[in-house]
């Protein structure tokens, strides 16, 4: 129904320009739409912008509010299935990655366990690959590391 009476764009002016309380609800609508929406309803939410004002509110210093928003941001990458990749983009681009991955560090449990969820399904693949480099290989049924790669020739200096 919030769709059909054409809502969405208010909610979403509400989370961008509203007084808190307001954001505070909108943020609600938000999320209450990508836990019981189907995927269409969502994928109407993602395509009227809803990404960039919702993560805004990822800074704000209500707890509540930050696990509302992780709530459905992590409700709409679940919903995407195999277009997770682009909804994470947009995530990314509204500056929502670097939000969630300052909360890692918050205080509360929760917050703390739904930002790291989010990070290791959806974003652990970006960025150089790391573990890949440091990995053993596999060489004649044994292990073998590249420790001594990453070994300056002149040795290490104290």
């Amino acid at each position: 129904e919030v769709i059909d009476a054409n809502l969405i764009p208010l909610i979403i002016d509400a989370l961008e320009t509203g007084e808190f309380q307001t954001q505070k609800e909108a943020a609600w609508a938000v999320s209450n739409l990508t836990i019981s929406g189907s995927p269409q309803q969502v994928s109407v939410l993602i395509q009227a912008n809803a990404i960039p004002s919702f993560c805004k509110l990822l800074d704000v210093k209500d707890p509540q509010v930050v696990q509302v928003v992780l709530d459905g941001l992590h409700n709409m990458l679940k919903m995407a299935g195999d277009d997770s990749d682009e909804i994470a983009r947009m995530i990314e681009e509204a500056g929502g990655l670097d939000r969630i991955e300052k909360l890692q560090q918050h205080e509360n449990e929760e917050i703390y366990k739904l930002t790291y969820k989010i990070i290791d399904r959806f974003f652990s693949n970006e960025g150089d690959n790391d573990e890949q480099e440091f990995a053993p290989q596999e060489v004649d049924g044994g292990l073998q590391f590249n420790a001594r790669d990453n070994i300056p020739e002149e040795g290490f200096k104290f």
